[in-house]
């Protein structure tokens, strides 16, 4: 009975130093690990690129066992207008450890050209606010600060060929409260390009990969394949060598999703780390598990 007191106490007081200390990065990184099901994630030009409604909701859940474990949600929702040429999108999150919870609220929008042989060109910004707890050691309490956050990027999508150049966060400010500096602004450079491949009818293969960069720290090389059948079921696997995180962590990520109908698609994403907890070698749980939901009505055509 001590030693599971011992150890919960253990647990609640270092999850809380690791959410103090963490820069704001760890909350987008939520965000960047969705990207093979949620491109709008990491690239705002993304944005209505599938013309009709999307809406996408997330749940993850780390060290399951352990009480008073993080818990993130998450939801984005795009679609387009003036007959596919605007894309709009929206996202939000909420990260939330122990007593204290990190918010994000994003908004984008893409214009998107038509080149030749049905291929489209996107530009789009994106812009929001970061809502990130900060405890003052002087009144020992706990205060939120709004940061404000801004992104740009570009994707090109064509039958067979889809890639993008983004930066999430080319304005992300930090948070400094009685001469001490909280969450660092880090700007990462993302680089992700893929191919569809058809293997027999029905059954599409689609390779991709994902170069980061973010500046004093190594170059970061996810590859990725997912592979899909009839458009109802689908694997995929990937291996992130230097996350985009507070620290630089391989690991392996695998999911599955499963079209329930026409307008509903459900999915669950293992990741056996957790990348954005610097901490999470001294559990015995390093693993991520994520349930996705998603509903698209008035679907035209199937997305991968």
């Amino acid at each position: 009975m001590l030693i599971r007191l011992c150890y919960r106490v253990t647990f609640l007081v270092s999850a809380f130093l690791v959410f103090v200390v963490r820069p704001s990065l760890a909350q987008r990184e939520v965000f960047y690990s969705q990207y093979l099901v949620n491109p709008l994630s990491i690239n705002p030009a993304y944005a209505g690129s599938r013309e009709s409604f999307h809406l996408s909701a997330f749940l993850r859940r780390k060290w399951i066992s352990a009480r008073a474990a993080p818990v993130t949600q998450s939801v984005s929702a795009d679609g387009s207008i003036s007959h596919g040429q605007i894309g709009l999108g929206f996202q939000a999150l909420n990260d939330r450890m122990g007593l204290l919870a990190a918010t994000g609220v994003y908004g984008s929008v893409a214009y998107r050209f038509n080149l030749p042989a049905l291929a489209k060109l996107s530009i789009g910004v994106q812009g929001g606010v970061n809502v990130l707890p900060v405890y003052d050691f002087t009144s020992a309490s706990s205060l939120n600060r709004a940061v404000g956050s801004f992104g740009v990027g570009i994707y090109y999508q064509a039958e067979h060929f889809f890639g993008g150049l983004s930066m999430p966060e080319v304005i992300s400010r930090g948070v400094n409260l009685a001469g001490q500096s909280f969450y660092p602004a880090v700007r990462p450079i993302m680089l992700n390009a893929g191919t569809k491949i058809e293997i027999d009818e029905g059954t599409i293969f689609i390779p991709s990969v994902l170069v980061s960069k973010i500046e004093g720290r190594p170059l970061g090389v996810d590859v990725n394949a997912r592979i899909w059948f009839g458009e109802e079921f689908g694997l995929g696997a990937s291996y992130r060598y230097n996350s985009p995180g507070l620290i630089q962590t391989n690991y392996l990520q695998a999911l599955a999703e499963y079209q329930l109908t026409k307008s509903i698609r459900l999915g669950y994403i293992f990741n056996s780390k957790t990348p954005e907890s610097p901490l999470s070698n001294q559990f015995y749980e390093k693993s991520v598990h994520e349930i996705m939901f998603r509903f698209s009505p008035g679907v035209l055509n199937f997305s991968y």
